[in-house]
């Protein structure tokens, strides 16, 4: 039984997907099937996932025109045969055990969702830069859950990534759960659209993936390109709120809104141009907040003091103001950070003075206790001597016990041997005693005959 489909769409990524499919065929869950989509590759990602198809009976490779990655996972859903479905990315790697973690927590509670964490990769320094994929402050402890149980952070607890999740199969299929054709943000109707249907959530604290950013080539290196692309993805998850009824529901539009700001928020710090970063600021302030429906009565309705300060200014600034006070607000908090950073250091320095003392009292405590040793040791010596010496003694006593046995048990063989010559001795007495009674009577009758 396949009990896990991983699907991976595949765009010229010669460099890293052997360690990505290194990484999935090294998981501890065997049971699986693995589906990589290449997406018209026009360097050597063919080959590298063709020679991986005839090595392992687990892979299928398919192909299809460059289409982008939400219809290459599409296109891998429709053959997957596994009851749970994963959607991995080709640039990043996995925990060795990451799917039989996920498969564990799933079928312990009969989920249809189950959300694992995530550890940010910088690629161009080697280093794990964050660990923040699950805001654990915004899940409750119930499990599983669902919208009901916090519709105010739905969409707000995980980020908008599918690779960190594992679906129940059947669950995508009856919903009829399909990635955008988007070439970005593809996946954000898929995974916001899950979180609403999913009647049963779970999560795990368990690191499933180490995610690769800052790498050109990957889905998601030029994002801060693809503005549009963004905003139509979010405008999908919207309709279908305001189409099902969810959009009534303060909460659920407030985690929305949440969402979707956080989004726009974060495609400025990809931006080093600045008239670009203008050009970015001009299109979310007059397209994208109007047609989200993001307005300045939502601003008290952020989930973080960032987000309410550059709402704020997005609203009644101009995209020099907003740069400037964005300036100073990052200036103010460098500050605070510097001023902690600062406190902190000092900390440190008392604490290392402080653990400097500890080891100095912990080196005299230990000569102290060497010393003890040293004599606690000479004393066991000695005893061991006299027990040695006591050792001998009681043999020499064990030894003078068994002679003084073996003569005792000598003496009271002979002196059984005198009592029977004794009674030997009287038994002839005796015999002679009534031999001369005889021999005296019949001299008797002799003379008086």
């Amino acid at each position: 039984m396949i009990k896990v489909s991983v699907i991976v769409p595949v765009y010229n990524q010669e460099k890293y997907i052997e360690r990505c499919i290194d990484s999935i065929l090294a998981q501890s869950l065997q049971e699986i099937e693995v589906i990589l989509v290449d997406d018209g590759s026009t360097d050597a990602t063919a080959d590298i996932l063709s020679h991986y198809e005839q090595k392992d009976e687990r892979i299928t490779v398919l192909h299809q025109q460059n289409q982008y990655a939400g219809v290459a996972r599409n296109h891998g859903l429709q053959i997957a045969k596994g009851e749970y479905v994963i959607f991995w990315d080709s640039d990043d790697y996995f925990a060795v055990d990451a799917l039989e973690v996920l498969y564990y927590e799933i079928q312990r509670w009969d989920a249809d969702i189950c959300v694992g964490d995530a550890v940010k990769m910088d690629l161009h320094r080697g280093s794990e830069e964050e660990k923040v994929f699950l805001h654990w402050d915004r899940i409750p402890e119930k499990r599983p859950f669902n919208i009901h149980d916090i519709p105010q952070y739905i969409f707000n607890f995980a980020k908008n990534y599918p690779w960190n999740r594992l679906y129940k199969r059947s669950f995508l299929v009856e919903n009829n759960l399909q990635f955008s054709k988007l070439k970005q943000s593809n996946d954000v109707f898929f995974v916001m659209k899950a979180f609403v249907l999913a009647d049963k959530i779970t999560v795990t604290d368990k690191i499933i993936v180490y995610y690769q950013f800052r790498n050109a080539g990957s889905l998601s290196g030029n994002a801060w390109k693809k503005k549009e692309n963004a905003l139509k993805a979010h405008l999908e998850v919207k309709d279908f709120l305001v189409n099902s009824g969810y959009w009534d529901n303060q909460d659920i539009r407030c985690s929305f809104i949440n969402n979707a700001f956080g989004t726009i928020s974060s495609q400025f710090t990809m931006v080093e141009d600045p008239e670009e970063y203008k050009a970015l600021f001009e299109f979310y302030k007059e397209k994208a907040l109007p047609a989200l429906g993001i307005a300045d009565t939502d601003i008290e309705k952020m989930n973080s003091e960032k987000n309410k300060n550059e709402l704020s200014c997005m609203l009644t600034c101009d995209a020099e103001e907003y740069i400037f006070k964005q300036y100073m607000y990052f200036l103010r908090k460098s500050r605070q950070y510097r001023d902690r950073t600062v406190q902190l250091k000092s900390r440190l320095k008392k604490s290392h003075s402080r653990i400097a003392e500890q080891k100095e009292k912990i080196e005299l405590q230990k000569d102290r206790i060497g010393g003890k040793n040293e004599r606690i040791q000479k004393q066991n010596e000695r005893i061991q001597k006299q027990n040695e010496k006591i050792q001998k003694q009681k043999e020499r006593i064990q030894r003078q016990s068994e002679k003084l046995q073996q003569q005792s048990e000598k003496l009271q063989s002979q002196s059984g041997q005198i009592r029977r010559q004794g009674k030997k001795l009287q038994s002839q007495q005796e015999l002679l005693d009534r031999k001369l009674v005889k021999a005296a009577l019949k001299v008797q009758n002799i003379f008086l005959g």
